[in-house]
């Protein structure tokens, strides 16, 4: 469905029609809606990383190291840290582990003091910390980080209308209900709109928690060493 069927799917749905539903009030719900079929993949996606298809680029951003400072800030669009890799001065990428303050004795001022090649990263706020701080000596300056990260939706413009939204179209249907439900005021319809919605939102859980059918599924105990999302 591209941007011109949901709407006019969202009018079906809800009893609405351009005049009654303004075209800015309807894209204005549907990115609200967008942003939480998001939130929706990101909490249930196994494996396969989600991300928009209409982003035109890898959801790798790369930057500049530099001699001896320890953090480097994410992309503003980020919305979840995937890995962290650094380039070596041989010019070979090499995969960081993450780790936990809580993991550590000692204080973090001290903790890999020297510079060198870096091993760990922290994330504080929205920015990575190496460990140890990165050293010329050891590593490649010039676009020698690179972060992958889960990043925002592309959102949509009251003047779009071809342009469809980037997870699979069997789920489309899940915008269109919310925006009919942002419309309507009576209870009933109201709800039996919910229940649709509903219906499809668990459908969609289902498909992206089983997306990567090679990857194991496995039953993790919940601790402190879970990864933090940041918005």
């Amino acid at each position: 469905m591209n941007i011109q069927n949901i709407d006019a799917d969202a009018d079906f749905l809800g009893g609405s029609t351009s005049g009654s539903y303004a075209p800015s009030n309807k894209r204005r719900n549907l990115n609200i809606h967008l942003q939480d079929v998001a939130r929706i993949i990101w909490e249930s996606q196994n494996g396969w990383q989600y991300d928009d298809s209409n982003a035109t680029t890898l959801p790798l951003a790369k930057t500049t190291l530099v001699h001896n400072q320890q953090d480097y800030s994410i992309p503003p669009t980020a919305q979840r840290l995937e890995g962290v890799i650094v380039k070596d001065s041989a010019g070979n990428w090499v995969k960081l582990k993450p780790f936990d303050i809580h993991d550590v004795d000692i204080a973090l001022p001290e903790y890999f003091e020297q510079a060198g090649m870096p091993l760990y990263y922290n994330m504080v706020g929205r920015s990575v910390e190496l460990y140890p701080k990165p050293s010329s000596a050891y590593v490649t300056l010039a676009s020698g980080i690179g972060v992958y990260v889960s990043r925002d939706v592309t959102e949509f413009a009251v003047t779009a209308t071809s342009s469809s939204p980037g997870f699979p179209v069997a789920f489309h249907r899940i915008l269109s209900l919310g925006m009919a439900m942002d419309f309507v005021n009576d209870p009933q319809h109201k709800q039996s709109l919910a229940v649709q919605k509903d219906r499809l939102e668990k459908g969609l859980t289902r498909f992206y928690s089983k997306r990567s059918v090679e990857s194991k599924q496995q039953i993790k105990p919940r601790s402190k060493k879970t990864w933090r999302q940041y918005i």
